[in-house]
């Protein structure tokens, strides 16, 4: 849908305002009903943050997810021994990396996970053929316990982030691809044929969900600070529209191979200078600003049936000061779930990260908050060393009656009704 010449006069003066008056344009950008046609699927907010006098937003009380004392490290045996429907319930949530077939194998047999993350270390000096019956032996036993099939999700963006090339196809960014580019239906032929080609190598594998593309704008391409982040490698541009539209024919193209796509990461990196692999990083920009920008590729795409939206280490300054999104009540349940009524699939960016391992409150209680906000699924790609972390303080907090009911059950109606599907 294309602004009217209302809504795109009102866009110039967002932008183009002096610094002092901006969180003026913020507060008419987040009230103004012209720029919901920013994203096709938007529907009336009926819902909105409420702040405290302090300014930090303040998430709504619900029954059931008050904060767990720290638990007992349980050891994966006695994991795996615990409930077994308790194991199930909380097992559809988390997608993990895995270096020994066996652990996994145990883990899909006890039903305790949802999906395996496949990465470099899964795939180095292994043919295709041998790395696809491992996943297909995993599949099997999926198909003895009558379930969906796993999630086998990849980090295969193209360019410096490859990680199943080798024994796959190598292939450039997305970026690269369509940086000398002027006319869409080019642009369109290009990065649907790159799509193609990507499907069906991952196809090859037995992957159905993959983590790109990267929808975060490439704001400050000088930016050599942000560590193993290196978004100026990977974003796909710097203008908000022609990332959605990019974004979206890669991830229609990769639909028709059976596919996910994952937009990430939310709320948009474009504006960190920090590496969240190493600490949690914080964006400052007003709500306006990030609406009518970095937003934009999120907003016009996450509502489809076949897109996951990744949720970012990162803080929102003006919305909740303290945690970030990847487990943030007020961004995950009040922003996205409630004001944006957004019912699509989200999963975190990897809870290995020193983001979470090195921050408060620490692996385990972050996982309960961002299952109690309204997040769908947890990746953890070191499930070796973290796993047992996330399960003690989980399996605790089921127990105690910590885990949100109407979360949970609101998330199991959207796991559903995607996978359902695809089975």
């Amino acid at each position: 849908m294309r602004p009217q010449s209302a809504v795109i006069a009102f866009l110039v003066a967002a932008l183009v305002l002096p610094q002092w008056c901006e969180s003026a344009v913020a507060r008419k950008a987040h009230k103004h009903k012209s720029h919901r046609s920013l994203s096709a699927s938007h529907r009336p907010a009926h819902k909105h943050v409420v702040k405290s006098k302090a300014g930090t937003a303040q998430p709504p009380v619900t029954a059931g997810a008050a904060a767990t004392p720290k638990p007992r490290l349980m050891s994966r045996a006695e994991i795996l021994n615990t409930d077994p429907q308790r194991l199930a319930n909380l097992g559809r949530h988390i997608i993990v990396g895995y270096h020994l077939l066996s652990d996994v194998k145990a883990l899909v047999k006890a039903r305790a996970i949802a999906g395996v993350f496949i990465t470099d270390h899964n795939v180095r000096g292994r043919k295709v053929e041998a790395v696809k019956a491992e996943i297909d032996a995993l599949q099997d036993i999926r198909r003895e316990q009558d379930l969906p099939p796993l999630i086998i999700a990849a980090d295969q963006e193209g360019g410096t982030v490859s990680r199943l090339s080798p024994p796959l196809r190598r292939q450039r960014s997305l970026g690269t691809i369509v940086a000398k580019v002027e006319q869409d239906e080019e642009r369109r032929k290009l990065v649907e044929s790159y799509a193609r080609t990507q499907a069906d190598e991952l196809a090859r594998i037995g992957v159905n969900m993959n983590f790109g593309p990267v929808v975060d704008l490439n704001l400050n391409p000088g930016n050599h600070r942000d560590g193993e982040t290196r978004l100026r490698l990977r974003a796909i541009s710097s203008d908000p529209y022609t990332v959605a539209k990019v974004a979206g024919w890669y991830c229609d193209t990769l639909a028709e191979s059976g596919i996910m796509c994952t937009l990430k990461h939310f709320p948009g990196l474009g504006r960190v200078t920090r590496d969240t692999h190493v600490v949690s990083a914080e964006i400052s920009a007003s709500e306006g600003t990030l609406e009518l920008n970095d937003w934009v590729p999120f907003r016009r795409l996450m509502g489809k049936p076949n897109v996951v939206t990744m949720l970012g280490h990162v803080k929102v300054s003006v919305l909740d000061k303290t945690t970030p999104a990847s487990y943030s009540r007020t961004i995950v349940d009040t922003l996205m779930r409630q004001t944006w009524n957004h019912e699509g699939l989200l999963v975190t960016d990897d809870f290995s990260m020193g983001a979470i391992t090195r921050g408060q409150p620490g692996l385990g209680e972050a996982a309960v908050k961002a299952l109690n906000a309204g997040v769908d699924f947890l990746l953890l790609s070191y499930s070796e060393k973290h796993l047992d972390e996330m399960y003690s303080a989980l399996i605790a907090a089921d127990a105690a009656g910590g885990i949100d009911a109407n979360a949970r059950a609101q998330s199991r109606v959207r796991i559903d009704r995607v996978f359902a599907v695809r089975s």
